[in-house]
């Protein structure tokens, strides 16, 4: 059964996503989907025994869903294998384009494999970390920082528009307002960490991490290019892993295909995990070729 947002008993829909905890739970969470898809809509069966998002789009009278910004997969909580296909059926019928990762399809659809990293933070200890990033930290703790733990998702959106708008051109005002918004229920709930570097009263870096149930999910950051180049990164990483280790089991650095970005991740002893994005693409042209354009 489909039910709208403002039907959902959200409190329950949570407890359902907590109790089962699947890679990329924080996606799901409901507060969640509210800051990033507000009109996202719940595939529900039972007492909610069953639970999957749905983001239904509606553009030139065509019907569409994709993965929305600041996500990256939706899995079935719930679901016997009956179920999984009902669901697979509901959304080949309802979406000419869909864009998903988490849910298994049997159909016939364009697959891309994807990856990101997490880290054990059980026995995280800086001697794991590469010694390229021992190098880093150690240069960026020598060099006087400040480090501040107040919470501040404006000023640490800001120092990301500095020094990542020009090679971020597709993040509109749009985006960075619903980043914030994100950050700001984040922090009323009481699940937003973040640690910023000063420089003689500069903001120079800044991290966002939630943290949820034990586990973490790193939302954001930013350095500028001068900090980075003395290990400011490293040094804000290694001092919020340290800081959330007693309390966390595990750090999902929220993913990207990107290979720096990876590697990057990697030397703090990070792991990769697969998952498969799905692409169903049965709109004529040129629609079929703007959606193609726009999603991927």
């Amino acid at each position: 059964m489909i039910v709208a947002n403002a039907q959902l008993d959200k409190q329950r829909w949570d407890q359902r996503v907590l109790a089962e905890q699947p890679e990329g739970f924080f996606f799901m969470l409901s507060w969640y989907l509210d800051s990033v898809a507000p009109g996202w809509e719940g595939y529900v069966l039972g007492d909610y025994e069953g639970i999957y998002p749905i983001v239904p789009q509606q553009k030139f009278g065509i019907s569409y869903t994709h993965m929305p910004f600041l996500t990256r997969s939706f899995f079935p909580i719930g679901f016997d294998d009956t179920q999984s296909v009902a669901l697979q059926q509901y959304l080949s019928n309802r979406f000419s384009y869909l864009q998903l990762a988490g849910v298994s399809l049997n159909e016939p659809y364009q697959q891309q494999i994807r990856i990101y990293q997490v880290l054990d933070l059980t026995s995280f200890d800086r001697s794991q970390c590469s010694e390229n990033h021992r190098r880093q930290y150690k240069k960026a703790a020598q060099q006087g920082f400040e480090m501040d733990t107040s919470v501040n998702p404006a000023g640490l959106i800001t120092l990301f528009r500095q020094v990542k708008g020009a090679e971020f051109t597709h993040l509109k005002d749009a985006d960075y307002l619903l980043l914030l918004r994100l950050m700001e229920e984040a922090n009323r709930r009481g699940y937003l960490r973040q640690f910023s570097l000063w420089n003689q009263k500069e903001l120079v870096g800044a991290a966002a991490y939630l943290e949820v149930n034990g586990q973490v999910l790193y939302l954001k950051g930013a350095i500028t290019p001068e900090a980075m180049k003395i290990g400011g990164m490293v040094y804000l990483h290694v001092e919020a892993m340290m800081a959330l280790a007693p309390t966390c089991s595990q750090l999902d650095f929220g993913g990207s295909n990107a290979k720096g970005l990876g590697e990057f991740n990697r030397k703090f002893g990070a792991r990769d995990v697969e998952y498969l994005l799905l692409i169903k693409n049965s709109l004529t042209r040129p629609l079929a070729w703007l959606a193609k354009r726009k999603f991927g």
